[in-house]
């Protein structure tokens, strides 16, 4: 298996709350793609997207206290948004 499409979100610390690294995609023709997050009780995230930095962001995702795994609309630019209130890591990545 090849993880070559897969981009995780960075952070400095995984176990705060935090807002990632922005994630630049090139669609080549891909208008989904599927993320997956790992959450604990408590813990919330917002994965957000743009097509240029010139745009505000949009709500792609909302998810809470659980594992998360979705196919979504995939933007040429995305970040999280974490909320993180177990201090246990939340970390997330899209495969393109």
């Amino acid at each position: 298996m090849s993880f070559q499409n897969l981009k995780s979100y960075g952070a400095a610390d995984y176990t705060v709350s935090y807002t990632s690294d922005v994630q630049k995609s090139e669609l080549r023709g891909n208008r989904t793609a599927v993320f997956q997050a790992n959450l604990t009780t408590g813990d919330s995230l917002v994965l957000q997207g743009r097509i240029h930095s010139s745009f505000n962001w949009v709500t792609i995702l909302t998810a809470s206290d659980a594992d998360v795994l979705s196919e979504v609309t995939l933007a040429p630019e995305t970040q999280i948004t974490v909320t993180n209130t177990s201090g246990l890591a939340v970390n997330a990545a899209l495969h393109v």
